[in-house]
């Protein structure tokens, strides 16, 4: 045999310092598991996005943005994509599309309680002294709701009317989420609706594309 032999490559995958890489690692997904990937993304961001909100709208606005960023930098990046570069529209179509899916959760209790909340009249029960994480005091306004429960409204502040006053309220059965005084008409669920809609589109047309050809390059606005 030669001394000057060259040794071939492993078929199928990579190194990467001295180990060798699954061809999956290496290529990414293909069509198929580029669109399954794909479904479980948006599915997730979803529920990221809308669900945390429901119980606080700052914690659901972190929780989203860590669960988008995770979601990108670990399944979109290195499991979809693998080797092959990402398109610099689909980056900016995906993160604008997260964007707005975040923003819709701004009011993700006004559409909670649009679809499963119930209307009747409340009476203002109390406001408390409520002492916050950093030692801050705050007013927090608790109403008696039909069903025979107390709960705090969602925002702090002074109670709207005094003590024994009565006002409309929408309220979720069980304290899922924080009564609203206001009736089911004056719900903003369509904040909710419209935003993640439209995240939700963007997303998807992404994946689409992005499916089709996982390193199409395209302008974003093309005259």
């Amino acid at each position: 045999m030669s001394a000057g032999k060259k040794s071939g490559g492993k078929k199928g995958g990579g190194k990467k310092g001295g180990r060798t890489q699954p061809a999956a690692a290496v290529r990414g997904l293909g069509p198929r598991g580029m669109a399954v990937a794909w479904a479980v993304i948006i599915v997730v961001a979803l529920v990221s996005t809308l669900g945390p909100a429901l119980l606080d709208f700052g914690v659901g606005v972190v929780f989203g943005l860590i669960v988008l960023v995770t979601l990108y930098a670990w399944v979109l990046r290195r499991i979809v994509f693998g080797s092959r570069v990402i398109p610099r529209w689909a980056r900016v179509t995906y993160w604008v599309g997260g964007a707005l899916m975040v923003v819709g959760g701004v009011h993700a209790p006004d559409a909670f309680l649009a679809l499963a909340g119930e209307q009747g009249t409340a009476t203002i029960a109390y406001a408390s002294t409520e002492t916050g994480s950093h030692g801050m005091k705050y007013k927090q306004c608790w109403v008696d709701l039909p069903d025979g429960n107390t709960e705090q409204l969602p925002r702090t502040g002074p109670c709207p009317a005094p003590n024994g006053a009565h006002r409309t309220v929408v309220y979720a059965p069980g304290g899922v989420v924080a009564p609203v005084l206001a009736a089911k008409s004056d719900l903003m669920w369509w904040w909710a609706a419209g935003f993640q809609l439209a995240g939700i589109g963007l997303l998807t047309t992404t994946a689409v594309l992005t499916v089709r050809d996982p390193v199409l390059e395209r302008r974003l606005w093309r005259r």
